[in-house]
This record gives C-alpha cells, structure tokens and sequence, in this order.
C-alpha cells in the first residue's frame, strides 16, 4: 500500500502525465494541424511543420503546461475549500458566542439555585 501522501502525489502525477501525455500524442498524430500556429516574440510556428527535436521539445512543453495547470486548478480548489472551511468555523463559533453569552445570566441562576437547594439537603450526622 502507498506509505505516505508524497508518494501518493507522486504518483498521481506521474499516471497524469502518462495521461496527458498520450492524449496528445493522439491528438497531434489524428487531428489536422494545418492551420494551427503558435506566434512567439512576433514570430510564427506551424505546428504541421515541426520535426525532430522541435516536435519533441514542444510537445514536452505542451505535456508540462498542462499538468501545471491541473496542479493550479487543484491548489485552488484545495485553497477554497479550505477557506470555505475555515469561515463557516468562524460562523459557528461567532453563533456560539452569542449563545453563550445569552445564556450566561441564565446559567449563573440555575446555578446558583442548584447550590442552594443542595446544601438544604445536606445533612449532618452526628457521631457517637
């Protein structure tokens, strides 16, 4: 079984890539690239025209943009989540707050009362 989260990351995001990386390959081996460019610095790539290590260098760039937008999606998500968590704590401690401090004064008679009737009931036996 996987030992530890870092691993379970890892892992994730090593069969992500795998992933994402043959969805590409399937998209750039079946869909037509004719008319598909990528202009960099006001100059214009082809991606039909790519060969050799270029091809092999964009498509590794493509693959890492990718998982570094999944990763971003995920942290945010992750961050929202977490954010959402953390103000419906403040909501609830804020509402228990108030309760206690409307319930204070009530507290502190019942209280008062209890102690009262209890030591009524007390009663001392003697020794012999």
């Amino acid at each position: 079984m996987i030992k530890s989260w870092s691993r379970a990351l890892a892992l994730l995001l090593l069969v992500s890539t795998v992933i994402v990386a043959a969805l590409m390959a399937a998209a750039w081996t079946l869909l037509p690239l004719d008319h598909v460019a990528l202009t960099v610095h006001g100059e214009t790539f082809s991606l039909a025209d790519l060969h050799g290590s270029s091809a092999v260098l964009f498509f590794i760039a493509a693959v890492a943009a990718v998982l570094v937008a999944f990763v971003a999606a995920l942290a945010a998500v992750v961050v929202g989540l977490g954010l959402g968590v953390l103000g419906i704590a403040v909501g609830v401690l804020a509402a228990v707050a108030s309760l206690a401090l409307v319930a204070a004064p009530f507290a502190l008679v019942l209280w008062l009362l209890w102690r009262g009737v209890r030591s009524r009931r007390t009663t001392v036996i003697a020794a012999p």
